[in-house]
């Protein structure tokens, strides 16, 4: 156990390595020695970008040659010590000032497409998040997500910056080290993702004694009706508060709560934009969507927006692109009272356990390892159509192995050939008339 006096020594100690401002790749585990390595390389200067253990060595090489990071943060190959080594890379490329943190988008598939977000709107969403969840310094929230996902990364924040207790943690939800740890530990709060939130109700969460659990949060995709309803009652039975809530990488991490005294009246709602923040709709011409339940794009405003995007180490010295405002690319409606719900999405990306999985990057492996495919489906269920003569084994063992998907997440479709539209492009449309129809 650490206090924040013997965190922040530990901190200073790895960011008194660094000799000026540089960008640190940080390869991300919940652990102690991660936690302090993030928090003393950022107090010490250094832009920070985050990538989970997991990602295979040819695709962190990948980024590292785009980005040219300076040093990389992780544990040693031979031992669990982390370390910085250099890269090789001389870092002589100009930093935004503002420049904090670069968080990827799109979960495990490796691309080299990041979001780079400043120290404003890292204080700002984290301040926002303590004002509506009402964190204090006597909360302990256990980790329940890496923290390179955003939603994971701004438990911690929040919580640091309130002076709470965190509980790190790497095991997952159906491992008795988990429960241990909560129990032990008295965990007041955790956040999930839908399918934590499917896992509990199949360990018949409803029955476990929990007396210092106070609050449950959820974003990371819509939960089903059915799973948000039982949530909910279990909660409401347990005197726990459950906070549905909406975010993208793109504005740090929340844009949306729905208040737990609402839970029931407006069960399937994001809500309502976070504090200091503003919802709106945008039609099809951009202009705003003034009359209730009139689907239109959903467009935040705040100043947690972050500053755009980053492709290679050539973007780092770019200053604030979005200006405070950002198109979802989800489509919402929203109700007479206010209140915001998603009803679609704009633009071809899935949730995966909380994880954005580009389609179109998705198709891209598949196609350059020779298998001729589209890719479709809904939150949690990527749906993976492949002609007749594929072998749905070799593209199965690539969505495993190089996009890391859990066996359960996807599904192989055989069909006879890929529909096409006449100009020749995919018929995505037909190809979601068939997942419907499943």
């Amino acid at each position: 156990m650490l206090t924040y006096e013997q965190l922040l020594m530990r901190a200073d100690k790895i960011g008194a390595q660094l000799k000026g401002r540089c960008l640190v790749m940080i390869v991300c585990r919940n652990d102690p020695d991660c936690l302090a390595g993030y928090i003393g390389l950022s107090r010490a200067g250094a832009a920070i970008m985050l990538v989970h253990h997991s990602l295979p060595l040819e695709q962190r090489q990948s980024i590292i040659d785009a980005f040219q990071p300076h040093l990389v943060y992780a544990q040693d190959d031979t031992s669990s010590e982390y370390a910085l080594t250099p890269t090789g890379h001389a870092a002589d490329f100009p930093i935004h000032e503002d420049l904090c943190l670069l968080l990827t988008t799109s979960g495990s598939t490796g691309s080299r497409s990041f979001v780079r977000l400043s120290y404003d709107n890292v204080t700002s969403n984290a301040l926002s998040i303590i004002d509506y969840l009402g964190i204090t310094s006597i909360d302990r929230a256990i980790m329940t997500m890496p923290m390179s996902y955003t939603y994971g990364l701004s438990i911690i924040h929040s919580h640091l910056l309130a002076g709470a207790s965190l509980i790190t943690n790497e095991a997952s939800l159906v491992s008795p080290v988990f429960w241990k740890a909560l129990k032990e530990l008295e965990a007041t709060s955790f956040g999930g993702v839908p399918f934590i939130y499917e896992i509990l109700l199949k360990l018949r969460f409803g029955r476990m004694d929990l007396p210092h659990l106070k609050t449950l949060t959820q974003a990371g995709g819509k939960l089903s009706d059915d799973v948000a309803r039982k949530m909910i009652d279990i909660c409401k039975d347990k005197g726990m508060r459950f906070v549905t809530m909406y975010g993208q990488t793109e504005a740090t991490a929340r844009m949306s709560y729905l208040a737990w005294e609402k839970a029931e009246e407006k069960a399937g709602s994001i809500g309502t934009a976070i504090p200091g923040g503003n919802l709106w709709l945008a039609d099809d011409q951009g202009h705003p969507v003034q009359a209730p339940e009139i689907p239109g794009e959903l467009v935040y405003e705040g100043p947690n927006v972050s500053l755009g995007y980053a492709e290679s180490w050539k973007d780092l010295s770019r200053g604030d692109d979005n200006q405070g405002q950002l198109f979802t690319g989800d489509i919402a409606s929203r109700d007479v009272d206010g209140y915001f719900t998603i009803v679609g999405r704009k633009k071809r990306f899935l949730k995966i356990v909380g994880h954005r999985i580009n389609l179109d990057e998705t198709e891209q492996i598949l196609k350059k390892a020779g298998h001729d495919c589209a890719c479709g489906g809904v939150d949690n269920m990527l749906s993976v159509f492949i002609p007749a003569g594929t072998d749905p084994a070799a593209v199965k063992s690539l969505l495993i192995e190089q996009i890391s998907l859990n066996p359960n997440s996807f599904r192989i479709v055989e069909i006879d050939q890929i529909p096409r539209l006449d100009s020749g492009k995919t018929d995505y449309q037909a190809l979601q008339k068939l997942i419907a129809d499943q």
